[in-house]
């Protein structure tokens, strides 16, 4: 899968946010060609792999999954700022349009592939590659079911324009969503020789999560959190953490056993060395000055901030903080992950502190056990003042950087990666699988599920004092933990809503919510005072549709 160079996209498929009149109206020529070319093996194959590919697009950017939250703060650059601070979210926004674009141009492909599986000359894989469709155009529909509330369920290819489209309750979307995902668990099979492709554990996870959502809708019930605790017992299927957290991240490591579902790139898929590729490693931490093109760092925009709240999280016997932040930059660029050696005879050029060692006596202890190259280190101490406040346009290096998504065989650029993006990993499945058994009121084995995870996290001899009793389960405690375990990951957002506390974690936690607070201003309030808890409906989808569809409160 993961080698694949993707075809270009299918002419006369790129539907447009919601709606279709802007279409050229005239005769396409070419369906007859495309026709028969897909309805070959070769050519249906080029299809299922465009399906897969229509993914990138759909993970470009970083914006919905993660600005405004709790976890993630600006930087020295902008991120957009309606998603990062809501107040001047509007129906406008470009990074909601293209994100509700991307989607439906993806659930235009997947119609596509679909509507061929049953033209297509007879293979013994057609089954399975329905399910794989069915399987990424459930998800497609669950992003934007989370992201907008009730969408347009489209269902069909499209070769001629449409201009009318309603809108599907979001009860109705989950409904879609469930028998799509539950037909394609019983299509796809439970191992697959390539690596990428949908296996049952991947479905199963993504059926504990969304019953695990809608469980928190008015139209949710209880059998929702009940059955989203099966599934995702069912995903882990007995397997336990067995790497430990930095090899789950380990650049080329991809492709382990903890990893049900990911979003892949190859630098033979991409257009140029220097574009195309994932832009995930680029988000999360500080511009260096200028250095690191010279001195070899990976690029970061200094968009996406870690705040203070996610660096607090950590205690000193958790693994994953060093697994997670680079604490120590050294006179150049280190391939930290297998240059170690090399690593260690470099200076020091910044070091950061965490906050179980920020005493002078600490960082005096850190430079007198290796003065020759530590001395003449910066040290920026861990300060919410400094680590959070600093962030300005001259200060560039005040804030560790997260480290597990970079890639060290890069080009210096934003998009340039081609190491896979995460969907759905292990260490996910036993938080959903926690919190499933916690809104069902089963807390010990709610802690049970933890306790695997912060196994795995605690550094060597603290695996008793990480553990946790039943009594310590609080819906803020697995927010806490899904944390940890998932700093830069693209689920933050997705999950601040499914819980109801995005407007209460984003006002505590991020700064450039509070601020709006501070003011005596409620940026979730939106038009007729109705809360900004699903993005808007693009006013280009609702320009184009002909049919009645009503925009979210708020805007």
């Amino acid at each position: 899968m993961k080698s694949i160079k993707v075809a270009a996209l299918l002419i006369g498929l790129m539907l447009t946010a919601g709606g279709c009149n802007d279409f050229l109206k005239e005769e396409n020529k070419s369906n007859m060609v495309s026709d028969e070319y897909y309805a070959t093996s070769e050519g249906y194959e080029k299809l299922i792999n465009a399906a897969y590919s229509s993914m990138r697009s759909v993970y470009s950017q970083p914006w919905v999954f993660c600005a405004g939250t709790d976890m993630y703060v600006e930087g020295r650059s902008q991120q957009p700022v309606g998603l990062s601070e809501y107040q001047n979210l509007i129906p406008d926004d470009g990074e909601v349009l293209n994100f509700y674009t991307n989607v439906y141009q993806s659930i235009q492909v997947c119609n596509t592939a679909l509507y061929f599986n049953d033209k297509t000359a007879s293979t013994s894989t057609l089954a399975n590659r329905k399910g794989e469709i069915q399987f990424l155009r459930a998800y497609d529909y669950f992003l934007l079911v989370q992201t907008f509330g009730g969408v347009a369920l489209v269902t069909d290819r499209f070769t001629q324009p449409v201009e009318s489209f309603s809108r599907a309750s979001a009860q109705e979307v989950y409904a879609f969503i469930i028998k799509e995902m539950t037909e394609a668990l019983e299509l796809v099979p439970e191992t697959t020789p390539n690596f990428g492709r949908v296996t049952k554990r991947a479905v199963r996870h993504m059926l504990a999560k969304i019953h695990l959502t809608r469980g928190y809708e008015s139209f949710g019930t209880a059998d929702d959190f009940k059955t989203a605790a099966t599934y995702a017992d069912a995903a882990i299927q007995g397997q336990g953490l067995t790497l430990s957290f930095e090899d789950v991240f380990f650049p080329g490591n991809e492709k382990n056993a903890e990893i049900l579902f990911s979003i892949q790139w190859d630098a033979a898929s991409l257009p140029t060395a220097n574009s195309g590729g994932n832009t995930q490693a680029a988000y999360f931490g500080p511009y260096f000055g200028g250095q690191g093109g010279v001195e070899g760092y990976p690029y970061r925009t200094y968009t996406l901030c870690p705040t203070m709240y996610t660096f607090d999280l950590f205690t000193e016997t958790d693994a994953r903080f060093d697994a997670t932040f680079m604490i120590q930059f050294y006179q150049r660029y280190y391939d930290y992950y297998t240059r170690r050696t090399e690593r260690n005879q470099l200076n020091v050029k910044y070091y950061y502190p965490p906050k179980w060692a920020n005493s002078p006596a600490a960082i005096a202890a850190w430079k007198a056990a290796d003065p020759t190259r530590r001395n003449n280190a910066v040290v920026y101490p861990y300060s919410g003042t400094l680590w959070e406040a600093s962030r300005t346009v001259v200060l560039d290096n005040y804030t560790p950087s997260v480290k597990k998504f970079d890639d060290p065989s890069a080009q210096f650029g934003s998009n340039t990666s081609t190491r896979d993006l995460f969907v759905a990993r292990l260490g996910e499945t036993y938080l959903l699988a926690a919190e499933a058994y916690f809104k069902m009121g089963n807390l010990a084995l709610a802690a049970d599920r933890i306790n695997v995870v912060r196994k795995r996290a605690a550094k060597s001899g603290a695996e008793t004092s990480m553990q946790i009793q039943s009594s310590d389960v609080t819906l803020d405690f697995i927010l806490d933990e899904r944390g940890r375990e998932l700093v830069g990951e693209y689920h933050r957002w997705f999950d601040l809503k499914r819980t109801g506390t995005l407007m209460t974690r984003a006002r505590m936690y991020n700064k450039d919510v509070r601020k709006w607070f501070d003011n005596g201003i409620d940026p979730f309030m939106g038009a007729g005072n109705q809360p900004k808890l699903l993005r808007p409906i693009p006013t280009r989808a609702l320009d184009l549709n002909q049919g009645a569809f009503a925009q979210n409160p708020g805007y």
